[in-house]
């Protein structure tokens, strides 16, 4: 188990060192400089100042390095645009308002992706199958954010239940709660029923039948227990998913979350910002894979053991 979990931390990092140095290389050779979106109403003398200041002065291999060494020392760097912030506080005052949406996001989507996809997997074919895939198609085909509008004009604009806009409240997690829900619970619902299909033709479950176990403790027990294993390889997708999509929600809504600043960090030219963020954003999606990837290893050891062996 701990070479298992070894052999993920190590590639983890390796893929993290990747995308660091790509996004490093992109954002310094994409067109324009954040000194130019900084400076816009200075004379031009303060360009030589701000370029030392943030060593804009050195070559990119130079930064590279000092930016590798900052790095490895937890230092995101300083925000080019937001004078005397640095990354570090930006995502550390700011990453807990959108964990909680997508976290909020993910209980739901999973709570009622998991009910819906086993009772259409348990009623195959039946009236309740064919809504339940009527309703994944509309959630597949309709982003997130065309919910987020609708939710908007009915639920804040129409019948005045929340506020279109604001954050600080329980009331302001409803609609951004609800349209990151119904934008992700696809995946599961559709997973879940696949799974749930699989696993009532398996010889144990036909056994317990056979053996008196009522309906009731023949899906607690048995059916959605082991139809539920494969799940958790999305876990780490949708939460990925969903910290993406929540760029554009937070706009929607008006929430201080991440990727409020990450969108305005591309705007202004923000290099260190986009480079900490992306470097923030991937760190997390990585340790979320490693997680997902054990908690798998130790819920199915087969598994654990045919990649032990490749």
């Amino acid at each position: 188990m701990l070479r298992f979990i070894g052999r993920r931390v190590v590639i983890g990092i390796v893929t993290l060192l990747i995308i660091v140095t790509l996004t490093f290389l992109l954002v310094n050779m994409a067109p324009g400089d954040p000194v130019s979106a900084k400076i816009r109403q200075l004379p031009d003398s303060a360009r030589e100042t701000i370029e030392k200041k943030y060593g804009l002065d050195k070559s990119m291999f130079e930064r590279y390095i000092i930016y590798m060494k900052n790095l490895v020392q937890g230092d995101l760097g300083d925000s080019y645009i937001y004078v005397g912030r640095s990354v570090n506080e930006v995502i550390a005052k700011n990453a807990p308002v959108s964990g909680r949406v997508v976290g909020l996001a993910i209980v739901f989507q999973l709570i009622i992706g998991l009910f819906l996809g086993t009772m259409a997997g348990l009623f195959r074919e039946k009236i309740a199958d064919q809504v339940i895939r009527i309703m994944v198609v509309i959630s597949i085909c309709i982003p997130s954010f065309v919910f987020a509008a609708l939710l908007q004009y009915f639920v804040a604009f129409k019948w005045k239940l929340t506020p279109i806009f604001g954050w600080g409240d329980p009331i302001h997690y409803v609609m951004p709660v609800i349209a990151m829900t119904i934008g992700g619970l696809a995946g599961y619902t559709k997973y879940m029923r696949n799974s749930t299909i699989g696993v009532i033709n398996e010889d144990y479950i036909v056994t317990a039948k056979a053996k008196g176990v009522s309906k009731g403790r023949l899906i607690r027990k048995h059916v959605l227990r082991n139809a539920s294993i494969p799940i958790i390889t999305m876990l780490g997708s949708s939460l990925a998913g969903l910290f993406g999509g929540s760029f554009i929600l937070e706009s929607f809504f008006g929430i201080p979350g991440l990727g409020s600043y990450y969108v305005k960090a591309v705007q202004d030219s923000d290099y260190s910002m986009i480079i900490g963020m992306t470097v923030f954003f991937a760190a997390f999606y990585i340790f979320i894979l490693i997680v997902v990837d054990i908690m798998y290893g130790v819920a199915d050891p087969r598994i654990r053991i045919a990649k032990g062996k490749n």
